[in-house]
Formats: C-alpha cells, sequence, structure tokens
C-alpha cells in the first residue's frame, strides 16, 4: 500500500516538476501565464457569472495546456533532428498553429463575454 502511494505522490511531483520548470525555463508558457494573470484580473472587474467564471478557466487551461504540449513536441524535434529539417519544421508549425487558433478562439469568446458587461 505505501508503495503504491508513494507511486503517485511521485507522479504529482513529477507533474508539479514539469509545471514549474516550464514556467520559469520556456518563454512562450511563462508568457502564456502573464496573459493569465491579466486576464483574472481584468475580468474580476467585471461581474462575471458562474458559468462565464468556467468558460474563461476552461479556455486559459486549453491554451496553457497545449503550450505544454507545443513545448514538449519542439524539443522532442529538436532533440531527434538537431539540424535544420523542413519536416522538423512543419511539425513544429503545426504545434504553434494550435496554441494560435486556441487563442484566437478564447479571445473571441473573452470580447463576447467582456462585450455583454459593458
Amino acid at each position: 500500500m505505501i508503495s503504491f502511494l508513494k507511486k503517485y505522490v511521485n507522479k504529482f511531483r513529477y507533474a508539479f516538476g514539469g509545471l514549474f520548470h516550464g514556467i520559469t525555463h520556456d518563454r512562450s508558457i511563462f508568457l502564456q501565464c502573464l496573459i493569465t494573470v491579466c486576464v483574472i484580473i481584468v475580468f474580476a472587474f467585471f461581474h462575471l457569472t458562474m458559468i462565464e467564471w468556467v468558460i474563461v478557466l476552461i479556455l486559459i487551461g486549453s491554451i496553457i495546456a497545449l503550450e505544454f504540449i507545443n513545448s514538449a513536441i519542439e524539443t522532442i524535434v529538436d532533440f531527434i533532428s538537431p539540424e535544420y529539417n523542413e519536416k522538423a519544421k512543419i511539425m513544429k508549425d503545426y504545434a504553434a498553429a494550435a496554441v494560435l487558433v486556441m487563442s484566437i478562439v478564447a479571445a473571441v469568446v473573452g470580447l463576447m463575454i467582456l462585450k455583454g458587461k459593458l
């Protein structure tokens, strides 16, 4: 039973380690987290409903999670293909595009929520 619990505690420790490392060593992840803080501060001044907060937090979580996935893909591609490779570039561009698409959707939804508050 102890080894079972230790195994799961370690999984959380590794996940939090990855979270901390990403925020402190990856500029894109740090920037997304900084934008998150700004968005939450701005939205705090508007009286959002519970469902609006849920939507905003899901979108924020999705963008940050995608940014971590994007950074992981870039790291893997750079490790596997340290020399310039057009296919490696395309893989990295696709991952970055996923973050961009989600960010645009989040911005549009955020503006729709704010428009209803003005």
